[in-house]
C-alpha cells in the first residue's frame, strides 16, 4: 500500500496543486486550444488544461519507473549524497526547460523571451518536483538502527 502511494499521491498533489493555479486564476474559461505554443503564461496554461489526463498519467509512469527506486537508494545515502543527487535534478529540470524553450522559441521575439520561458519553466519543475520529494519524504519509513549486539564471554 505504502509503494502505492508513493507512486500516485506525490504526482496527485503536485498536479493538483498546479490544477487549483490555473482553474481559478481569471483567464482559464478565456484559455483556447489554439493559443498553445505562442510561449506566454496563457498558452502554458491551455497546454496544462488541455493536456492535465495525458500529463498526469505519463507522471504517474515517471514516479514508477524512475523516480521511486531512485528515491529509495538515494534515501539512504549521506548528506553530501543527497545533496549531489538535489544538485543533478536541478541541472536535469534546467537542461529540460532549456530544451523545451528552445523547441517553441520563436526567433523573432529575441533571446530575451527564450530566457525568460527557460526560467518559468525550470522553476515550474522545481516547485513540483519539491512538492513531490517532500511527499515521498513523508511516505518513507526511516530506516530504524540496528540494534548492538554485544559480545558477552560465556
Amino acid at each position: 500500500m505504502r509503494k502505492l502511494l508513493k507512486v500516485i499521491l506525490p504526482p496527485l498533489v503536485g498536479f493538483a496543486a498546479y490544477f487549483v493555479a490555473i482553474r481559478y486564476s481569471s483567464v482559464y474559461f478565456t484559455l483556447r486550444i489554439d493559443e498553445m505554443g505562442e510561449g506566454t503564461i496563457t498558452a502554458f496554461m491551455a497546454y496544462y488544461r488541455y493536456f492535465m489526463p495525458l500529463l498526469f498519467t505519463v507522471a504517474v509512469l515517471t514516479q514508477l519507473l524512475i523516480v521511486v527506486p531512485i528515491w529509495d537508494r538515494v534515501f539512504l545515502k549521506s548528506k553530501t549524497g543527497k545533496y549531489i543527487s538535489l544538485i543533478i535534478l536541478f541541472l536535469i529540470c534546467l537542461l529540460f526547460a532549456a530544451g523545451i524553450s528552445y523547441a517553441i522559441w520563436d526567433k523573432q521575439s529575441g533571446f530575451e523571451h527564450v530566457a525568460r520561458v527557460c526560467v518559468f519553466m525550470t522553476g515550474v519543475q522545481i516547485v513540483y518536483w519539491a512538492v513531490n520529494l517532500f511527499i515521498l519524504y513523508l511516505l518513507t519509513k526511516k530506516p530504524e538502527p540496528s540494534p548492538e549486539i554485544s559480545e558477552s564471554p560465556e
